[in-house]
């Protein structure tokens, strides 16, 4: 991915200097914002001018929501390097959003080589949004794989999120994953832990989870659903909230926990009254046993799906301590994975089925987020940053969200690019956040 942004980069630095060859001395063109990162990998981002939109008459705030968002996603998106609106020496608002109306140069000169421009306008209860992409130096406009329409008030940032989804789809091939959810655990004043819904970028939580009680370790189920463990009746209970209603799932004494979804497939720890905790195949509404998948003296929890159902990445203590191990569906060719370590937790298979994050913990006692291929090459993520735990894998494996009590302000839920270099804050107001799970 980073390939064909950087190629782009290399093109438009290339046709920056033809520009400036055709033009009386403007200043050199940048190169791009390059960021130093572990390793002496660089990564440069495409300088992005997204001037205040533009308001025709009063939007009742749409506007400043529509800036806000795009400002937002961009910044999040990993790619772009969004230029503040002090470096601008010019009115932007006296320019108009057709390519006859904007000055190409001043953008130019400002480092910009995309840019943004967006308008709002009230037309009854819906929004009017005009949202479009230019390339500076070649001062004209990216036909975009996005139609804009009307949209109710409460629907601005949806719409940004799609037109973004677009701007990343031009540069990297690949849509954006604004708009998609994530479930995760608060930790409540009163001491329960609740299960919440948000959009990736922190806005729109929701609770769903009904008990006052600890209810802890979600994941997507079918249609929209959230499954997790609850000690609502005592026992550590597999339930599932969908669509306003919650239901129990397994009851079985013992552990049922750590549950995970793959297209009508439900794995989950099971221990079944106090024998040793394995795990299982369980009936997606039901709860019942469908079949066994490990049968070890160890402990085995935290199943993870590979992308195509197959194999199951999960957590067993049999060589000493807590490590990575793989198996098919069925449970057979089953192998460890990590051999690094003594304390390897929480995998997350990638949807591109090539790694699988998880937590270690390191020999000061930190916990970090690494990934490890299929053939057992580890590659740390974070250091020195707090404790970083429980990664999660965006829809398009690009992102991993974690969460992270770095800074000494509790634990909050952060999202970086998945090698690791740029790293953002998602919840960006209080703490007690964790056990976060990109719906994917």
């Amino acid at each position: 991915m980073m390939k064909l942004v950087q190629g782009l980069v290399l093109v438009f630095f290339c046709c920056f200097a033809t520009m400036a060859g055709a033009q009386d001395a403007p200043p050199p063109p940048p190169k791009g914002i390059d960021i130093s990162v572990k390793g002496g990998a660089r990564r440069v981002l495409l300088p992005m001018a997204v001037p205040d939109t533009l308001e025709e008459g009063s939007t009742k705030g749409a506007a400043a929501r529509v800036q806000e968002t795009l400002r937002r996603d961009l910044d999040l998106a990993g790619l772009f390097k969004v230029l503040p609106s002090d470096s601008f020496f010019f009115d932007p608002s006296k320019e108009g959003m057709n390519v006859t109306d904007i000055n190409f140069q001043n953008w130019f000169n400002v480092g910009a080589q995309g840019l943004i421009k967006s308008s709002a306008k009230l037309k009854g209860d819906s929004v009017v949004l005009d949202l479009r992409l230019y390339i500076v130096d070649k001062g004209e406009q990216v036909k975009l794989k996005y139609t804009p329409g009307p949209v109710g008030r409460d629907k601005v940032a949806d719409e940004v999120h799609k037109f973004v989804n677009a701007v990343v789809e031009h540069f990297t091939g690949t849509p954006g994953i604004f708009g998609t959810r994530v479930a995760y655990v608060q930790k409540m004043k009163g001491g329960t832990k609740q299960i919440y819904v948000m959009d990736m970028d922190g806005t729109n939580a929701g609770r769903v989870s009904k008990h006052d009680a600890i209810n802890i370790l979600p994941t997507w189920g079918p249609n929209g659903g959230v499954y997790y463990t609850s000690y609502a009746d005592k026992n550590p209970d597999l339930w599932m909230a969908r669509a306003g209603k919650v239901k129990k799932v397994s009851s079985k004494r013992g552990q049922n926990s750590g549950a995970a979804y793959c297209n009508g497939k439900v794995a989950l720890t099971l221990s079944m009254g106090g024998e040793n905790a394995d795990v299982y195949l369980v009936n997606p509404e039901t709860g019942d046993v469908v079949k066994r998948l490990t049968d070890h003296w160890a402990i085995d929890t935290s199943p993870s799906w590979s992308p195509d159902c197959s194999k199951i990445a999960f957590v067993s203590s049999r060589s000493g301590g807590p490590q990575i191990y793989v198996m098919n569906a069925d449970g057979s060719d089953q192998r460890r994975l990590t051999f690094q370590g003594t304390y390897n937790t929480s995998p997350d298979w990638s949807p591109k089925g090539d790694k699988i994050a998880f937590t270690a913990r390191d020999e000061r006692a930190r916990f970090d987020i690494f990934v490890v291929d299929l053939e057992g090459a580890i590659e740390r993520l974070t250091q020195d940053q707090g404790n970083n735990q429980d990664p999660s894998w965006s829809p398009d494996g690009r992102y991993i969200m974690f969460s992270s009590d770095r800074g000494g302000k509790g634990d909050r839920i952060w999202m970086m690019t998945d090698d690791g270099e740029i790293q953002r804050l998602i919840t960006t107001s209080g703490s007690g956040y964790t056990s976060p799970v990109w719906a994917r």
